[in-house]
């Protein structure tokens, strides 16, 4: 009985360890492996608690289940995303110049300080986002919330009422939680 604690102990560690994602060498979110991974844990996690004397091997069945579903979902994920970047990229080329750049920049402003004592090189600021830029991500399909995190990561980033009203007259229209967020970046 002491090893099913223990399964369980491991898990929940690994799983919280792993919960930030994984990512591909330039840096962009990789939500299969994060899927398989997540996936893969849960289901092991699952199988292990909801078996008797037979612990170890519905976990590993639960473990393979859920890396295959959670890969599975990953995978739309990252095309989804990569439709969206191309689309953006074709249709607003420098929008997405700005989103990279402002990707990088919270990057480097996230990356923990060097050990060995050289400070590196102080990071860009970000470039802030502007009402075409919000109109180009929305025409490209990128979700409300990612692009509230996009207008967050370009700070400072304020709008005129000009603006909003550009904004709420936009085709495809500009999600309304968008634009309240564009009206009230504190809230």
């Amino acid at each position: 009985m002491k090893t099913k604690p223990r399964i369980i102990g491991v898990m929940v560690v690994s799983l919280s360890l792993f919960m930030s994602g994984c990512v591909n060498p330039d840096g962009t979110p990789n939500n299969t492996a994060s899927g398989a991974l997540i996936g893969g844990l849960a289901g092991a996690f699952t199988g292990a608690a909801t078996s008797g004397r037979h612990g170890g091997q519905n976990a590993l069945i639960g473990a393979a289940i859920g890396a295959v579903a959670g890969a599975v979902i990953g995978n739309v994920m990252d095309r989804i995303n990569a439709d969206q970047r191309a689309k953006l990229q074709q249709s607003s080329p420098q929008t997405l110049q700005t989103i990279q750049h402002n990707d990088q920049v919270a990057q480097q402003q996230s990356a923990p300080p060097p050990a060995s004592g050289n400070s590196a090189p102080p990071a860009d600021a970000p470039t802030p986002l502007k009402v075409d830029d919000i109109k180009a991500l929305t025409a490209a399909g990128v979700k409300p919330d990612a692009i509230i995190n996009a207008i967050k990561q370009s700070k400072p980033a304020t709008y005129s009422s000009d603006d909003i009203q550009a904004a709420q007259q936009a085709t495809p229209p500009v999600d309304p939680s968008v634009i309240a967020y564009m009206q009230n970046p504190s809230a």
